[in-house]
C-alpha cells in the first residue's frame, strides 16, 4: 500500500501550466506536493490541488494523490514542486546521491525506496547537494537521518520518517525508474 502511494508523487512543471497530467514511467503517476493554496508567482497563478483534482475528476488522466498524512515534512520548503527525476532504490542510497550531484534546475527527485523504514535513504550531506545544485525537493518513500539540519535548508523534503541509520552503498539502483 506505501509503495502504492508513493508511486504517485510529484506534479509535472509543464502539467501545471497545462493542467494537464502526464506520467514519466508506468509505475509513477504524477500528483501535486501542496499544502492548502499555492498562490500566485510572478505573472501567472498556480492551480490549487482540488482543482486540478476536479478539473481531471472525469478524465482518463485522473490525478492520483498521496494519502494524507503518509509523508511528514522535512526542509524550510512547506510546498515545492517541478519537472520529476526518479530512483528506485532499496536500502543503498549511490544513485541518489548521484543525481543530486547534477543540476536540478528546481526538479523535484522522488525516491522510491520501497516504503523501507530500516536506514535512511537521505542524509544531511546528501540534501546539502539537493540545494546547492537547485533542486526544489525529494520526496522519499523511506527514512531520511539528520532532520534537525535538513529543517534548515531550503529545500523542501518528504520522507515517511526519520532513522539514524545510513543506507548501504551495495546496491546503485535504478534512474528514471
Amino acid at each position: 500500500m506505501i509503495a502504492a502511494a508513493t508511486s504517485r508523487l510529484a506534479l509535472n512543471y509543464s502539467s501545471l501550466l497545462n493542467k494537464g497530467i502526464t506520467s514519466s514511467s508506468p509505475t509513477l503517476k504524477t500528483t501535486a506536493i501542496m499544502t492548502k493554496r499555492m498562490k500566485a508567482t510572478s505573472s501567472f497563478q498556480l492551480p490549487t490541488l482540488a482543482d486540478l483534482c476536479d478539473d481531471h475528476v472525469n478524465s482518463p488522466t485522473r490525478l492520483s494523490v498521496v494519502e494524507p498524512g503518509l509523508f511528514f515534512q522535512f526542509g524550510k520548503l512547506p510546498r515545492f514542486y517541478g519537472q520529476i527525476q526518479t530512483v528506485r532504490c532499496f536500502e543503498s542510497n549511490p544513485t541518489v546521491r548521484e543525481v543530486l550531484s547534477t543540476l536540478g534546475d528546481h526538479q523535484v527527485l522522488v525516491v522510491d525506496g520501497g516504503g523501507s523504514k530500516r536506514v535512511a535513504i537521505m542524509g544531511d550531506q546528501i540534501a546539502k547537494l539537493a540545494v546547492d545544485n537547485n533542486w526544489a525537493g525529494v520526496i522519499v518513500n523511506g527514512c531520511i537521518r539528520d532532520s534537525a539540519i535538513i529543517n534548515e535548508m531550503n529545500i523542501g523534503v518528504r520522507a515517511l520518517g526519520t532513522h539514524p541509520v545510513k543506507s548501504l552503498k551495495t546496491y546503485p539502483g535504478e534512474k528514471n525508474a
